[in-house]
Parts: C-alpha cells; structure tokens; sequence
C-alpha cells in the first residue's frame, strides 16, 4: 500500500474502516492461486465479503515459480486498535493431487489446542468464515477436478500474538485468522461482544476442577486478584470491559455457574445501582451508592456529604475504614450480586467480590473471609 492508509471501505462515525484477516488470507489466496494458474504476475486482487461488497486489495511480496505461487496483502485495521494492523498475511498456492482448495497454516499462525473455540483441537486457527471465503474465491478458479494447496503463514505472527488472548484461548504459535463479515469496524461493539462470548465459551470448555466456572472481570485488577491470591487459571478469567450485563446473560444462556465478578468498587457500585454496561456514557452513579449504602450502615450526614463531594470512588476507601464503615463494601456486593442474579434470571450460583485498586478485597458476597483460599473454594449462591 505503500505507506497509504486503505479507505476503500469508508468511514463510519467518523473513524475509518478496516479489513480483517480474514479478508487478507482469502485475497492473498485468491492471488497467489490465480499467479500460479495464469502464470502471470498480479498487482492486486478484488475479493467478495459475506456481506456481498467487492473489495480489491493490492498485493505485496509476489512472487511465481513452476512449482509455487506467493504473495500477500497487509492487513489494515482502520481506526480500530487492533494488535495485527499493519501485519503481512502471506498465500502461497501449489497444484494438488486433491481436487478443489485443500488448506493449511504455517509459520505465524497458531494452532488450537483446546475446546470451546469454532475450529476443533488440532485444526489451524483459521475460522469458519475466512476459510469460506478462500475456499470460494480460489474454488471459483479452477477447472472440474483440478486441486491447489493454499498454505497461510503471518511473518510476524508468532511474536504479536504475545499481545493477544490466544495463549489464554488455547491457541498455541501464532494469530488467529478471523473475521465474520470480513470489514473491521472502528471501536466495534459487536466486534467486542462476540469476542466476550468466544471467551466465555473457551472458558466452560476448559478442563477445571469446577466445570462451567467462569469468573467475569472489568479489567486488570480482577484478574490480578484472581490469579494471585487464588490461584484462578487464566483460562477461567474473563475481561468484558463495561459490558457486564451483556457477559451476564451470555453465561446465563450457555448455562455456565457458578460465575464470580471480581473488579473495583467503582465499577460494581455502579452495578448494584442497576447500570448493567458501566461506561460513563451510561451513567455513573458510584458515590451516591456507596454514599446511600453507608448511610444504611449508620454514616452521619457529614459523613455521606463528604462522600458525595469525593471525585473519585477508590477515595471512598480509607474514609470509610476510617469511619469504621468497611461493612459498607459487602452490602455493595450484595447489592450487586441481587442485581446481577435478577439479570441473569435468578436461576446461576453467583459471586461478588469488591476490590481496591491494589487488588485487596474490600468486600464480597456471599462472605470469601479473609484467610486465603483457592479458587475452588470462592462461595457463591443463586
């Protein structure tokens, strides 16, 4: 692309589109199959998304022998953060005694190992959707009965997906070849979501000691928690950002239990004031909860004029301890946890646990207590 953002897709919300890659293995298939059977050199190739938009690419790195075809195709994320953008995903095609698209992975591209992910143990990271796309548009080119071998690499694909949940997903070696639509949306939501739902999924396939735990968390400081003080596998750990209530209903449906939320005092008084998406756009009802909740624990006026003059919700907690208030912070999580079980439909074994921004439990219900436990051991109650 020769340094030149791609805006062929256009923009959305004022922020540029990109291609996933998806997109970039099924083009660079498609050219590298077509280079071979031609045997002519190619600049670019146009590929159909599932959504039925043509969308031509150029390509890099092309090169044609008797024996093989190869090229690539950058992937571009748009305006979206995205840990491949800018990345090469390669193609090379070669004939096959087998007829029509036999494909395959290489160096880059992980292979799974676990349960719970679209493409069985065993199989290349390459999803359903992509490699429906490359078998389609490199099918479309060859004659009854004539076969090629599409093999996938991604250069620099073992070395960024250190920067991805694969590891956790129990995708081992390389990056993921993925994409539904085929077009990356900036700051997608439903991107985010389905991301959520593969997570919860991998987590009840994984193989515990506690089939169907999940343990759900905003960010870092549940996670930390979890995995340090109780020993949780990360596989369980679940980061939804500040879509609780969409992860809430998604491990309701999956019939997943028991589910632990472990996060930041902030984001769970705003849970147990009934804000189930916790981004401020949403609402931010922290300090009048805490302040409501510790008059329910006996504050004087002072006392909860003071928290709601506060700008921030983690300097609530030594002002509370100070006051001898610290009960406030286990009837936040037992607000959040009767909240969050009416969401989910009341029926899944549920766990709340409010922390400080060092990861220390401030509160919880039902009661953790204050010896160290396994996390096989954490309490939980429909």
């Amino acid at each position: 692309m020769d340094g030149k953002p791609f805006d062929g897709l256009g923009y959305t919300g004022g922020l540029r589109r990109g291609y996933t890659t998806g997109t970039c293995a099924a083009a660079a298939a498609k050219g590298a199959a077509r280079m071979f059977l031609s045997g002519a050199p190619l600049s670019s190739v146009t590929v159909t998304l599932p959504g039925g938009q043509s969308l031509t690419l150029p390509l890099e790195e092309c090169t044609l022998s008797e024996k093989l075809a190869r090229c690539a195709v950058r992937k571009d994320s748009g305006d979206d953060p995205d840990g491949t953008s800018g990345m090469l995903i390669v193609a090379e095609a070669r004939p096959s005694s087998r007829p029509g698209v036999t494909l395959s992975g290489g160096p880059g591209i992980g292979k799974v190992t676990r349960k719970g992910l679209p493409v069985p143990p065993g199989e290349w990271a390459i999803n359903p959707g992509p490699r429906r796309m490359i078998e389609s548009e490199v099918g479309a080119l060859l004659l009854e009965g004539q076969g090629v071998e599409i093999a996938i690499s991604a250069p620099e694909g073992e070395e960024r997906t250190k920067t991805t949940w694969n590891p956790r997903l129990g995708i081992e070696g390389g990056i993921s070849i993925l994409g539904t639509t085929g077009i990356v949306e900036p700051k997608s939501t439903a991107a985010y979501l389905a991301s959520i739902d593969l997570y919860i999924s991998s987590a009840q396939a994984f193989d515990s000691p506690r089939p169907g735990t999940v343990f759900l968390v905003p960010g870092y400081v549940g996670e930390k928690c979890l995995a340090e003080r109780f020993g949780a596998p990360r596989e369980l750990i679940v980061r939804m950002g500040d879509h609780v209530g969409h992860a809430l209903k998604e491990c309701a449906s999956r019939g997943a239990g028991p589910v632990h939320l472990f996060g930041h005092v902030g984001k769970w008084a705003k849970v147990a004031a009934g804000l189930f998406n916790t981004h401020c756009d949403f609402g931010d009802a922290r300090l009048e909860t805490l302040a409501a909740c510790a008059g329910a624990e006996g504050a004087s006026k002072e006392q909860v004029r003071e928290l709601l003059s506060l700008p921030l919700a983690e300097e609530a907690v030594p002002l509370l301890r100070q006051w001898e208030l610290s009960s406030v912070f286990s009837l936040v999580a037992e607000r959040a946890h009767r909240r969050s079980s009416l969401h989910m439909g009341g029926a899944v074994p549920l766990g709340v646990a409010v922390l400080s921004l060092d990861g220390e439990v401030l509160g919880s219900f039902p009661e953790i207590g204050r010896e160290a436990l396994s996390w096989t051991e954490l309490p939980s109650s429909a």
